[in-house]
């Protein structure tokens, strides 16, 4: 059983659709190209499943023959078009108060990622976990690490200069322009989506914070969260797997005890929603299998042990069991496929 398709809050997707309006691209052309009828989603509170953001994505980008609209777009800010999740966080007192609001009402945006904010160092990491690596979306990431720069440049006393931000895609063709929008190193390849800044900041004001339209627009998040979005164990579980493959600690033990449940617990909820730990756990393997051999030169010995299995046979039988090839026969044909694609 599949877990329920993760969906994408309004403001997201009218960002887009008033972006390309002012582009000279109507609603009804964005609508008749992708397939989706936009105006059924002009209410506050509706949501877009995933696959038909992606697919708003990619005709947005072929509409507008533009590769870098991510870009655009979250460099396109207008704070009179924040939406819930934004108003929470523009009057929170400080910015380290609207940060942790950000990563516990993330879902209303975008539930297909959680949020983790930590201190490392003299640095604050924000850092985006996909909880299927299949839901990945370029352009989609893109637009809010720039907007989250952009939103913590306004909100804030004085401007904000981050340390470094990075992301899990390969550097594309127009990476010149991550730079150039960032002004910080921009590492591509990585692990994690993260934004790395300086922890002095979390300790600045906002300057638009007004207390009232705080407390309420907290209030409706907080109704609207209870109201529409209830994550199944299956989300639940999914989010920890991929937030710890490569960690060696993902065994149901670990995954119960981060739930706050027994193991017997675990697999009883599971079973109720007619899947395994196993078949979850596999499912995260051969996900993440595939982008490593796919996006990356990580020899197959460190993909096994990143990936917990004892040594790279292991690894190997597993994924021809998943795949019907062999990892290295598979590295072989990603690595053609990407030299058809640049020859053409």
């Amino acid at each position: 059983m599949q877990s329920t398709m993760p969906s994408i809050g309004n403001s997201s997707v009218m960002a887009i659709v008033t972006y390309l309006d002012k582009s000279g691209i109507s609603i009804d052309q964005i609508s008749r190209h992708s397939g989706i009828e936009l105006r059924s989603l002009e209410s506050e509170d509706a949501r877009l499943a995933l696959k038909d953001y992606v697919a708003l994505w990619h005709s947005a980008i072929e509409l507008s023959k533009n590769p870098a609209l991510g870009l655009e777009i979250g460099k396109w800010f207008d704070a009179s078009k924040v939406g819930l999740v934004g108003q929470v966080l523009f009057h929170s007192k400080t910015l380290e108060d609207g940060i942790k609001e950000y990563v516990r009402l993330y879902c209303l945006v975008n539930d297909a990622i959680t949020l983790t904010y930590y201190i490392e160092g003299s640095n604050a990491v924000l850092r985006f976990n996909y909880i299927n690596p299949d839901y990945y979306c370029i352009p989609d990431i893109e637009r809010t690490l720039v907007l989250s720069l952009f939103r913590s440049r306004y909100v804030t006393e004085k401007p904000i200069r981050w340390s470094a931000v990075r992301f899990q895609h390969a550097p594309p063709a127009y990476s010149a322009q991550y730079r150039s929008t960032f002004n910080c190193p921009v590492y591509f390849n990585e692990p994690h989506c993260e934004i790395v800044f300086d922890r002095e900041y979390l300790n600045l004001n906002s300057r638009v914070r007004n207390p009232y339209i705080g407390s309420a627009a907290l209030r409706y998040a907080n109704d609207l969260l209870k109201k529409i979005f209830r994550r199944s164990i299956v989300d639940k579980v999914n989010s920890l797997i991929h937030e710890n493959i490569g960690t060696g600690e993902i065994d149901s033990d670990f995954i119960a005890a981060r739930l706050n449940m027994s193991r017997q617990t675990l697999y009883r909820k599971l079973k109720n929603e007619g899947v395994s730990f196993q078949q979850l756990l596999e499912e995260a393997r051969y996900s993440q299998a595939r982008i490593l051999l796919s996006e990356s030169d990580t020899s197959l010995t460190e993909i096994a042990l990143a990936l917990g299995f004892s040594d790279v046979s292991a690894f190997s039988r597993a994924f021809k069991r998943w795949s019907g090839v062999s990892p290295k026969n598979f590295r072989n044909h990603s690595e053609e496929l990407t030299r058809i694609q640049h020859s053409m």
